[in-house]
């Protein structure tokens, strides 16, 4: 008997893997890493490191955890996904690699601040945070700062991206000086975050666990464009390698 084949026009979860297979690989499993860390009750976030595309270091969210598991912190403000990946890599074992970092949500100032200490030459965001738009200037605080600065690209916006907002949205409206800023950038998703709890969708494949709201996150998609284009907007003068600060360190 000839093999079954899953048809993506008519089988929705396979629609979905072909869609998740379409992802870098690294943002695969990040996006792995961010829904583990959403079933143990902390923030959905996931970050992994690769070296020429191999992934050396994966780290999730765990703020809201005693038990680190296999990173290195939990329980603090410093369990962000991008600082317990970094925080595997040895010191200095790795500067003559082509590491490349990718993160489910755009990076804050502190995990920024540790990429930017890290032997990372790039970093890859699946979906931009409207708490830290334009955070890259901080760039062009020093000539330091500037020597070495990672070059930031945030992907062209999918329902992944809006996967990946829920649960920091859903967080974000629970704090009053955060909801408004949240609902006003993404007010859309703001509504999805709020119906949505990413920690009870269950187990199995990500394609299977995110079936049911699929069609909820597409419509929510051209909203995270738009905050995307603002973010890429920022990163690219800071990509650009004729800055005024790195003119002042090459001189």
């Amino acid at each position: 008997m000839a093999p079954r084949y899953s048809d993506p026009v008519t089988d929705p979860v396979a629609a979905i893997e072909s869609s998740f297979a379409q992802l870098p690989e690294p943002m695969r499993h990040a996006l792995k890493c961010a829904l583990d860390a959403a079933r143990a009750g902390s923030l959905a976030i996931g970050a992994v490191v690769s070296d020429n595309g191999r992934a050396i270091a994966r780290g999730r969210n765990r703020l809201h955890e005693t038990d680190a598991g296999d990173d290195p912190i939990a329980g603090t403000s410093l369990a962000h996904a991008e600082i317990n990946a970094l925080a595997k890599l040895r010191f200095r074992a790795h500067e003559d690699d082509d590491l490349e970092l990718h993160t489910t949500l755009q990076p804050c100032l502190q995990c920024l601040g540790a990429i930017r200490l890290a032997p990372v030459r790039r970093v890859i965001v699946l979906a931009p945070d409207p708490l830290w738009i334009g955070v890259e200037k901080i760039r062009d605080a020093t000539p330091f700062v500037a020597s070495n600065w990672p070059r930031i690209r945030t992907l062209e916006s999918s329902q992944w991206s809006v996967l990946a907002l829920l649960s920091p949205t859903r967080h974000a409206l629970s704090h009053p000086r955060l909801a408004a800023l949240w609902r006003d950038a993404l007010p859309t998703t703001s509504a999805l975050a709020r119906a949505v709890d990413l920690s009870v969708l269950g187990s199995g494949t990500v394609a299977s666990r995110v079936a049911d709201v699929w069609n909820d996150l597409t419509g929510c998609v051209d909203e995270v464009e738009r905050l995307a284009e603002l973010a890429r907007r920022h990163q690219q003068d800071r990509n650009d390698d004729h800055s005024p600060a790195t003119r002042q360190l090459d001189s």
